[in-house]
C-alpha cells in the first residue's frame, strides 16, 4: 500500500486525469453520509476507487498535520497547566515529557542533541539557523501527546480561545503560529473543494473565464479609444479657448490704451480752454474794477471804451471758433485711427481662420494614421500577453511538481524516522523486560 501510494503521489496530475473520465466525484463528507459500497460490481471504476482512496488519504494526512500544528501551539499552555497532562498521560510518558521540558527550561540551545563538536562550532561562529535547532526529542514529545486522544478536546478548546482572543482584540500582537494554522485549514478546504470538482465543471469554468476575459479586453479597448478621443477633443477645445482669450485680452489692452490716450488729450484741451477762460475772466474783472474806479473820471471816453470792448469780444469769439474747429479735427483723426485698427483686426481674424482650417486638415490626417496604428499595437500587446501567460503557466506547473515531490520525500523521511523510533522503543522495552526477569543475586 505504501509503495502504491508513493507512486501515485509523485505524479501531480492523478486526480485531474481521473476527473477527465467523466465519472462522478463527490466530497469525503458526502461519501461518508451516503455510505456508498465501492466494492460491489459495476459500482465504480478502478480509477474512481483509486481517486477515492487518494482523497481519503490526503484529507487524513492534512487532518493529522493540522492537529499536530494545533498541539504544538497548545504546548506552552500544557507546560503551564501541569495537572492537565498528568491527569491524561501515563507515568512513564509523563517522566519523558518532564525530562524534555527540563532540557528546554532555561536555554533550548543546550540540549543533548546539540552536544557535538560541529554544532557547537557553528553556534560559536554565530550560525543559529534552523538546522542547529532540530531535536528528535521534540518529535518524540509530539508523538507521545498525539497518542492520547483524550487531549484532542482540550486542544480544540485552547485553539478556539486563541482565535477568539485574536478576533476580539485588534491591538493584540500578531501570532505567526495561529496564522499558519489558519492558512493550513484554508489550504485543506481548497484541496477538498478541488477534489470535489469534476473535469466538466473545471472545463466550464475555464470556458466562462475565457469568454469574460475576451469581452473584458474588447470593452477595455473601446474605453481606451473613447478616452483618447475625449482627451484630444478637450485639448483642442482648450487650445482654441486659449487663443481666443489671448486675442480678446490683447484687443482689450489696445482699447484701454486708446481710451486712456483720448481721455488724456481731451482733458488737456479742456484744461487749456478753462485756463484761458479763467485768465480772460480775471482780466475782465480787473478791467471792470478799473472802469468803475475811473467811471467818474472817464464818462466822456465811455463810447471809445465800448468800441474797444466790442472788438475784444469779436476776438474772443474768433478764438472760441478756432478752438471748436481744432476739437473737431482731433475727433476726426481719432475716427480715422480707429478705422485703421479695425482693418488690422479683420486681417488678423482672417489669418486665424486660415490657420484653424490648416489645423483641422492636419487633425484629419492624424486620425487616419491612428486607425492603422492602434490595431497594430493592440495585436502586438495580445501576442506578448499570450507568450507571457504560457511561460507563467509552465513555470507554475514545474514549481507545483517540485513542491509535491519534496513534500512526499519529507513524508517518507518522517515515516522512516517513526519506524526507527518504534524499533528503539521495542528494544528498550525488551531490555527492561529481560532485566526484570533475571533472578536476584544470592
Amino acid at each position: 500500500m505504501d509503495t502504491q501510494s508513493s507512486g501515485t503521489l509523485q505524479s501531480p496530475s492523478i486526480f485531474s486525469e481521473s476527473s477527465k473520465t467523466g465519472s462522478s466525484r463527490s466530497g469525503v463528507a458526502d461519501i461518508n453520509e451516503k455510505e456508498i459500497d465501492l466494492t460491489k460490481d459495476n459500482s465504480a471504476s478502478p480509477i474512481d476507487l483509486e481517486c477515492h482512496i487518494q482523497t481519503e488519504r490526503i484529507t487524513k494526512i492534512l487532518d493529522e498535520a493540522i492537529y499536530k500544528i494545533k498541539m504544538s501551539l497548545c504546548l506552552p499552555h500544557f507546560v503551564q497547566e501541569y495537572k492537565t497532562l498528568s491527569s491524561v498521560l501515563s507515568d512513564q510518558h509523563m517522566d519523558d515529557l518532564i525530562f524534555i521540558f527540563e532540557q528546554y527550561d532555561d536555554n533550548p540551545l543546550f540540549s543533548d542533541s546539540l552536544m557535538n563538536v560541529t554544532v557547537m562550532e557553528d553556534l560559536k561562529a554565530g550560525d543559529v539557523s534552523l538546522k542547529n535547532r532540530l531535536n528528535p526529542e521534540l518529535g518524540h514529545l509530539i508523538y507521545i501527546m498525539n497518542s492520547y486522544p483524550a487531549l484532542a478536546p482540550k486542544v480544540e478548546e485552547m485553539i478556539e480561545e486563541m482565535k477568539a482572543s485574536c478576533v476580539g482584540d485588534e491591538a493584540a500582537p500578531p501570532q505567526p503560529g495561529l496564522e499558519f494554522l489558519l492558512a493550513m485549514e484554508q489550504f485543506k478546504e481548497l484541496m477538498v473543494r478541488q477534489m470535489e470538482t469534476t473535469a466538466a465543471e473545471e472545463l466550464a469554468a475555464k470556458i466562462s473565464t475565457r469568454k469574460l476575459e475576451a469581452s473584458n479586453k474588447n470593452l477595455l479597448h473601446k474605453i481606451e479609444e473613447y478616452s483618447t478621443k475625449l482627451k484630444e477633443e478637450s485639448e483642442r477645445f482648450e487650445k482654441t479657448m486659449k487663443l481666443k482669450t489671448e486675442i480678446i485680452t490683447k484687443l482689450q489692452k489696445e482699447l484701454a490704451m486708446l481710451n486712456h490716450e483720448a481721455s488724456l488729450k481731451i482733458k488737456k484741451k479742456i484744461l487749456d480752454s478753462e485756463r484761458q477762460m479763467v485768465l480772460a475772466s480775471r482780466a475782465h474783472a480787473v478791467k471792470n474794477d478799473m472802469l468803475k474806479e475811473e467811471e467818474n473820471e472817464c464818462k466822456e471816453s465811455y463810447e471809445n471804451l465800448l468800441r474797444t470792448h466790442l472788438a475784444d469780444e469779436k476776438n474772443q469769439r474768433a478764438r472760441r471758433f478756432k478752438v471748436e474747429t481744432q476739437l473737431l479735427s482731433w475727433l476726426q483723426k481719432y475716427d480715422l485711427e480707429m478705422g485703421e485698427k479695425q482693418i488690422e483686426l479683420d486681417e488678423l481674424t482672417e489669418k486665424y481662420e486660415d490657420e484653424l482650417q490648416k489645423c483641422e486638415v492636419l487633425e484629419q490626417k492624424l486620425a487616419e494614421q491612428d486607425k492603422e496604428y492602434i490595431p497594430l499595437m493592440a495585436e502586438r500587446e495580445e501576442e506578448y500577453h499570450k507568450e507571457m501567460t504560457e511561460k507563467m503557466n509552465k513555470f507554475m506547473l514545474e514549481h507545483a511538481a517540485r513542491v509535491i515531490q519534496t513534500a512526499w520525500r519529507d513524508v517518507l523521511a518522517n515515516r522512516a524516522e517513526k519506524k526507527k523510533l518504534k524499533k528503539i522503543q521495542k528494544k528498550m522495552q525488551a531490555a527492561a523486560a529481560a532485566a526484570n526477569k533475571k533472578p536476584p543475586k544470592k
